[in-house]
């Protein structure tokens, strides 16, 4: 498809009509830079989970395989590329929803590493129809912080290694910490944080902890899965390179599975 005079592609996957639920949810899941949707379907095994639970799912392919977020070096970014533009509703999401009898109103948006700081893009600028955004391996740029308003509360659930080399943020991007926190406030979260521990089931040398922030407005919650030694990486799925360039990818849990129980409570919202 065409997107401000660029030509655009998308790669769908629909569950089989007898599991698909009415109207059908779509998650859309942003690759990373440099991938393509076609690598982030074979890497996160969402098609399956999509098809066990009835959902959709939609990777698009970047520009470039990059998504443009703001105070990056993404060829996106630096070639001006509107991808918001390109996926808001009268957009990707309409064509889709048109064409497929998807519903395309009341989204996920997930990504891994450059789609996952492009989810909190999303999140950011195009909440009235986006439920929840769940970025893996994806934090908030400070850039975009300064300039985020969302247009109602946004569910968040966010993923992160603490052995991924941003976990604790830089000069350009929020700590994974520090991320939750912009979105606890920007929800209007008044409930405090409680943390658990995920019982060890894959003995990988990873643990899990999780955040949770409740009493936020308008039903949503703010939710930090923190990897405590693992990379950068979709819990459950395939590396995304070498163990030394990438960090373990835990199998504590699945992240698909994650996204469509999170994906469960918001998209009704």
């Amino acid at each position: 498809m065409d997107s401000g005079g660029v030509a655009r592609s998308y790669l769908l996957h629909l569950p089989p009509n007898a599991a698909r639920l009415k109207p059908t949810p779509l998650v859309v899941a942003f690759h990373g830079w440099p991938m393509s949707g076609g690598q982030m379907s074979r890497i996160t095994h969402l098609s399956n989970v999509g098809d066990a639970h009835g959902f959709a799912v939609l990777f698009p392919d970047g520009y470039r395989q990059s998504w443009a977020v703001p105070g990056s070096a993404t060829p996106a970014q630096q070639a001006g590329i509107d991808d918001v533009a390109f996926v808001r509703v009268r957009s990707l999401l309409d064509f889709v929803g048109d064409q497929y009898g998807v519903d395309s109103s009341n989204v996920t948006a997930t990504g891994i590493s450059n789609g996952g700081f492009f989810a909190q893009v999303l999140g950011c600028r195009l909440a009235d129809h986006v439920a929840g955004i769940v970025p893996v391996g994806g934090l908030m740029s400070r850039n975009l912080a300064e300039n985020c308003a969302p247009s109602r509360p946004v569910s968040v659930l966010q993923i992160y290694g603490t052995a991924d080399a941003l976990y604790g943020g830089d000069e350009n991007t929020l700590s994974f910490t520090d991320s939750l926190a912009f979105w606890a406030r920007a929800d209007q979260c008044t409930g405090a944080a409680t943390t658990d521990a995920l019982p060890d089931i894959a003995h990988d040398k990873t643990t899990v902890t999780t955040t949770s922030r409740t009493g936020c407005a308008s039903g949503s919650e703010v939710v930090g899965y923190t990897v405590n030694g693992g990379g950068h990486a979709w819990p459950g799925g395939e590396p995304l390179g070498s163990v030394d360039e990438f960090g373990v990818t835990t199998q504590q849990f699945d992240a698909g599975e994650l996204i469509w129980t999170f994906l469960s409570r918001h998209r009704h919202r």
